[in-house]
């Protein structure tokens, strides 16, 4: 079931905040969450264990200069690897939520699987 927001305007263009909302947005959103759950699975099936958060985007996104390949000038590159965390932790966030992958930030160092899709429902 796709959740639908009205379009809203922002102050500023934020590159980090376009590439996140590109990253869940319907229809390519839940593919790219039902994608971390099978490279989930796949890691545990290679190395008896799940990947930590930069692992898995790193075999996500092909181990992406994420500072490079988001534009955005006006930030520090203090504050853009900052941002970039942001972005990961609520994509990890996001997927947890909608049952592709199970992570609690804080407890858990690696990457668990989610739920199979017959217990996720329509979420994915």
């Amino acid at each position: 079931m796709a959740i639908e927001h009205e379009p809203f305007a922002l102050a500023v263009d934020d590159p980090y905040l376009s590439a996140l909302i590109g990253t869940i947005e319907e229809p390519q959103g839940s593919s790219t969450a039902e994608l971390a759950g099978q490279l989930t699975l796949s890691w545990w099936d290679r190395h008896g264990t799940g990947p930590s958060p930069a692992e898995l985007f790193d075999e996500m996104f092909s181990s992406p200069d994420w500072e490079r390949i988001i534009d955005d000038p006006g930030r520090s590159l203090v504050q853009r690897v900052e941002q970039r965390d942001l972005l990961q932790r609520w994509l990890v966030s996001y997927w947890s939520r909608i049952g592709a992958i199970t992570f609690i930030p804080g407890h858990d160092d690696v990457i668990r699987p989610g739920r199979p899709p017959s217990q996720a429902g329509d979420e994915l």
